[in-house]
């Protein structure tokens, strides 16, 4: 079965965020899968305790410890706006990611959604919390480093700040919100349907 994950770690988002993504996921993923949310917070979801106490971005890397089989991962700012069934064969892959459109020294994997077989280890596996973190801007220059910049893009995967100003993109099914401006704090008429549809206000 697909395994769709997200993390909620700290107190940058509120489990709301988590409730949007996975009906979200539930409304625009036709094939059969489970949605799971790694945190240590008692939230009204399917959870998974982390395995290791990296904080912030870093915790991504534990998923390629915790998948068998394949896998989906979408950051908590992520807004489903199309249907995902494309990405199913994105997960049959190695390591599947859109390219990072900044492209300013931060890496070439944009690591917002992920998409990978479930036997690729090594991003777990070979990283050292103490010394990568200190080392490299975030999990997606390290990804991007031991892949040697080899992964598969992932099309229909739009940055809100770079694509999304004015209107969405026809072929869009996701539009990440990476950075500033949160979309909680965006007044665009599709990013309010869509909290109006997914209204969830637990704090």
């Amino acid at each position: 079965m697909l395994t769709v994950y997200s993390v909620l770690w700290g107190d940058k988002y509120t489990p709301d965020y988590v409730y949007r993504l996975r009906d979200a996921v539930r409304d625009n993923l036709t094939i059969d899968h489970q949605f799971i949310c790694v945190t240590d917070q008692d939230i009204d979801c399917n959870t998974n305790m982390p395995i290791v106490p990296w904080h912030g971005w870093w915790q991504k890397l534990s998923l390629f410890k915790m998948a068998h089989g394949p896998s989906l991962y979408f950051d908590l700012d992520s807004v489903i706006v199309g249907n995902l069934d494309y990405l199913a064969s994105y997960a049959q892959n190695i390591l599947s990611a859109p390219a990072n459109w900044g492209q300013s020294g931060h890496g070439g994997i944009q690591s917002s959604v992920l998409a990978w077989s479930g036997e690729y280890k090594a991003p777990f596996d070979t990283f050292d919390y103490e010394k990568d973190s200190e080392r490299l801007w975030g999990d997606q220059e390290y990804l991007t480093e031991i892949t040697g910049n080899r992964y598969t893009p992932i099309p229909h995967v739009y940055s809100y700040k770079y694509h999304c100003r004015t209107a969405v993109p026809d072929d869009a099914a996701v539009v990440t919100f990476h950075g500033k401006p949160d979309y909680h704090e965006c007044n665009d008429a599709w990013i309010l349907k869509y909290m109006q549809t997914y209204d969830y206000r637990t704090s």
